[in-house]
């Protein structure tokens, strides 16, 4: 029962993590390029792109080309008369740096183009963090499926992982919750400050590494006939 328990929780984990680290909605905000949004519009920010919806928009073929042009790797699409757009952050962040050469060649410096400089920085430090948390957070999924794995296989009759010492099986149940842990930490602390707050997409990053841990916890410090 105790190890079928364990295997459950690591096996949920390991689904809740590739849900996070795919999922869209890590932050929310209600400002879009520093411009306050309607109540209806959706601003959210995942591990590596900016996904907006406006609702109740004039979309159109004309539209969609026009916002592709002003705002350089951005994808929109229409669903109905609802905009929706995805814009990675490393598209962002050369954007940003676009308009500071362009500011620049123009003969703008220091406090003249402050604001722009200021976006690019954050953009660019938002790439940053979201690349940490990608990393953490492949690297905690990829150490669930091995756990699982190593819980799953011999109740099957397969001995297949047998042949992994059992430090190493504690490091990767250990490692399986901590990189996810890790990688949070690291995300949270890289971001640049601002007025966004948690989505959806974070809690279950949050679960994804407390089942994780807990599921290691459980079988260190429970007796396997409780």
């Amino acid at each position: 029962m105790k190890g079928m328990i364990m295997a459950g929780m690591m096996a949920l984990s390991l689904i809740l993590g590739v849900m996070a680290v795919l999922g869209g909605s890590w932050l929310t905000s209600d400002e879009f390029m520093g411009e306050e949004m309607d109540d209806d519009d959706e601003v959210t920010y995942g591990l590596n792109a900016l996904n907006l919806v406006v609702p109740d928009a004039d979309c159109n073929d004309d539209a969609v080309d026009g916002i592709e042009e002003l705002y350089d790797g951005m994808e929109v699409e229409c669903d109905g008369d609802t905009i929706i757009a995805t814009w990675a952050m490393s598209d962002q962040c050369d954007f940003y740096g676009d308009l500071v050469e362009t500011y620049e060649d123009m003969g703008m410096e220091g406090d003249d183009i402050k604001e722009i400089t200021d976006a690019e920085d954050d953009a660019c430090a938002a790439v940053t963090a979201g690349t940490m948390g990608t990393i953490g957070m492949w690297g905690g999924v990829v150490l669930a499926l091995v756990a699982t794995l190593m819980m799953v296989l011999p109740m099957a009759g397969v001995d297949a992982m047998d042949a992994i010492p059992e430090m190493g099986q504690k490091v990767i149940s250990w490692g399986a919750g901590g990189l996810m842990l890790l990688g949070m930490v690291l995300w949270y602390f890289m971001l640049p400050d601002g007025d966004s707050s948690a989505g959806t997409t974070l809690w279950i990053a949050g679960a994804a590494m407390s089942i994780a841990l807990g599921s290691t916890l459980i079988g260190q410090f429970i007796p396997a006939d409780e």
